[in-house]
């Protein structure tokens, strides 16, 4: 084209000054549009480069699978060590030095790498991780001398609070996973809004440009999709327990802080239940954990039944579940509600072709006092829960009806 303008100038006399404005012109529009390109492509190849960082950052989550992988080596190891002491499943002692040794690498990544730096961003965090270093370190001498009596039941015993340890700190690590992926969704969603805008702008310089930035911004909007969908299966992860759906301990902790916040600012009072298994081990060790788990499950159900839709319902580890009440009118709607409890849990359950019964026991507590916390609203459920195994089982027992020596509860 510039060549035949040229030509043309040459041709035509009087209009030859015009034509070569016109053509130096359209020569300074070229070099300004070839500019305007090759800077949109430079920053079109660094919004791909961003984006490929944030998801392969998100890709990794390194944290959130130490804790996990961590948490299920340490419930395989513990079904190890109680087929070896029930000595069924053909278990012998090299077996659970095995899992233990697994144990020890999976516990040693604790303090190393990504996990290692998220430990150390918190006092908390860092003190369990030590916790479990120093069960680890305990339990040690006992595996290794599995065959002499007595040593099979005292590592089983020192590894009891790994249950109530590690659920917390997979719970965090989730938390934090959760979050770092929040902030790349929202770094994403401005790349996005961005790479949009540049979209139009590039409209201009031809249609084979504009289907190119087409199909990058198809592809952000599907990794913003991507990382949505995953930092709501995160989020579901660090406030749900993944066995039976119902909120694990960290939300059942939120919703009580919630609450006391009503109880010190408005005095409108909240109710605890704390719940326990009546026989859930008998069961367990007769048909297994797979029917174990199940067992769990139908429980959940039956729990989630039995209460009010403004009620939450959470499983706190192991057979242990609490139902915070709220709007509790009085002492009798909670005592009606444990009754349900009792009644439904305790009906014939289907297990792999056989039925079995269990029971439940629970303990009450109405929090009325502004100074409690929720850590003694707990540990006072607790005791009435405590009390109503003692007496039986398969019952429920308030706190304030139960003998208080000192009339005091730490």
């Amino acid at each position: 084209m510039i060549r035949t303008l040229l030509t043309s100038t040459k041709m035509i006399g009087p209009t030859a000054p015009t034509r070569v404005r016109t053509l130096s012109r359209f020569k300074v529009v070229l070099v300004v549009l070839a500019g305007c390109f090759i800077v949109s492509a430079a920053y079109l190849s660094w919004l791909i480069a961003e984006r490929q960082a944030r998801l392969e950052r998100v890709s990794r989550l390194d944290v959130a699978w130490v804790a996990n992988k961590a948490e299920s080596e340490f419930f395989r190891l513990q079904q190890t060590l109680l087929a070896y002491r029930t000595g069924t499943g053909g278990v012998n002692a090299d077996d659970v030095v095995l899992r233990f040794d697994i144990i020890h690498s999976r516990f040693k990544m604790l303090t190393e790498g990504d996990f290692g730096a998220f430990a150390r961003s918190g006092a908390e965090i860092q003190r369990t991780a030590d916790r479990l270093n120093e069960i680890r370190t305990a339990v040690e001498p006992f595996i290794n001398r599995l065959e002499e009596p007595g040593a099979a039941d005292q590592a089983a015993a020192l590894l009891e609070p790994i249950e109530t340890l590690l659920p917390s700190l997979v719970g965090t690590a989730n938390q934090y996973v959760a979050g770092l992926i929040t902030e790349d969704h929202a770094s994403l969603s401005g790349l996005h809004r961005t790479f949009t805008l540049m979209m139009l702008g590039m409209i201009a310089c031809g249609f084979a440009l504009m289907a190119f930035m087409k199909l990058q911004n198809d592809r952000l909007e599907n990794a913003h999709d991507e990382v949505q969908e995953l930092a709501r299966n995160l989020s579901h992860l660090a406030h749900y327990d993944a066995m039976t759906g119902l909120a694990n301990r960290v939300l059942f902790r939120e919703h009580l802080n919630s609450e006391l916040d009503a109880l010190r600012s408005r005095g409108q009072p909240s109710t605890v239940l704390y719940l326990d298994l009546d026989g859930f081990k008998k069961v367990n060790d007769r048909l297994g954990h797979a029917a174990g788990d199940e067992l769990l499950r139908a429980v959940a159900k039956r729990l989630q039944h039995s209460i009010r839709p403004s009620d939450v319902a959470a499983r706190l580890g192991g057979d242990e579940f609490a139902v915070l009440l709220r709007d509790t009118l009085s002492v009798e709607v909670a005592e009606s509600i444990a009754q349900r409890i009792i009644g439904a849990v305790s009906a014939p359950i289907l297990l792999d072709r056989q039925e079995v019964s269990i029971g439940i026991s629970i303990g009450i507590f109405v929090a009325k006092d502004r100074s409690l916390t929720g850590d003694k609203i707990m540990r006072r459920a607790d005791k009435a829960l405590y009390q109503a195994k003692s007496e039986g089982r398969g019952r429920y027992r308030l706190f304030d009806t139960i003998p208080q020596p000192d009339q005091k509860v730490a």
